[in-house]
């Protein structure tokens, strides 16, 4: 029974919850995503870049070539996704198309037709993650872990001083969320990684539902930062 004269408004989330919320969501798929690549998919990273930059060096220093070059192709497809990303923000001006393509891509690698080929295009897929997440949602990267310890440290000494001012800072816990997040997203995928690329199709319907609704639940009609 509703009291006369009252409508119940639906409010829409705020945008410091839309980016905890985006935080974790894409956190938890670039941690998913690089623990099936590495488990199943040939030992490599579709999200980390770091981790493949020093497969590659540790490939060269053994001499295994051909390894080395994997590992550098990984970084050349996510290079090629980054630029990519930066086309679909420029024309378009929002973060959907970039992370509804990105679904796509996954859906794609799930079906198990691109056999090896799948982890650069996933590692093109990722990129597609970060630009939509740094240009279009929160500002920050999810895949870059070390950069995101670093900040969250930096964030965390001035809240600890003494005589300083304490007040909430919004970025401490989107930070928090995405370490978390890209952890346990991680695990899952260990989980799950039995399922071989048949497991992918859970980060692309989540990603899919989660950027098909309109801009008042999302916050992605335009980028916001």
């Amino acid at each position: 029974m509703t009291t006369p004269g009252y409508a119940y408004v639906c409010k829409r989330p705020s945008e410091e919850d839309l980016d905890l919320l985006w935080a974790a969501l894409l956190a938890g798929i670039a941690g998913y995503v690089d623990a099936i690549c590495y488990l199943r998919l040939g030992g490599a990273f579709a999200a980390n870049m770091t981790g493949n930059l020093v497969e590659v060096g540790l490939a060269a220093a053994q001499g295994q070539w051909g390894d080395a070059l994997w590992c550098a192709s990984l970084l050349a497809s996510f290079l090629f996704g980054v630029l990519a990303a930066r086309l679909v923000l420029r024309t378009q001006h929002s973060a959907r198309l970039s992370l509804l393509l990105e679904a796509a891509i996954i859906v794609a690698a799930a079906t198990g037709v691109l056999g090896i080929a799948a982890v650069p295009v996933l590692a093109a897929s990722m990129a597609l993650q970060n630009e939509a997440v740094t240009h279009g949602i929160v500002a920050l990267n999810v895949g870059f872990i070390t950069g995101d310890l670093q900040t969250l440290g930096e964030r965390l000494i001035p809240a600890a001083a003494p005589g300083e001012p304490r007040k909430r800072d919004n970025r401490v816990w989107l930070l928090l969320t995405i370490l978390v997040f890209y952890a346990a997203g991680a695990a899952i995928g260990a989980l799950l990684a039995g399922w071989g690329e048949a497991a992918l199709i859970l980060p692309a319907a989540l990603l899919a539902t989660a950027a098909l609704p309109p801009e008042r639940w999302t916050g992605l009609a335009a980028a916001r930062h």
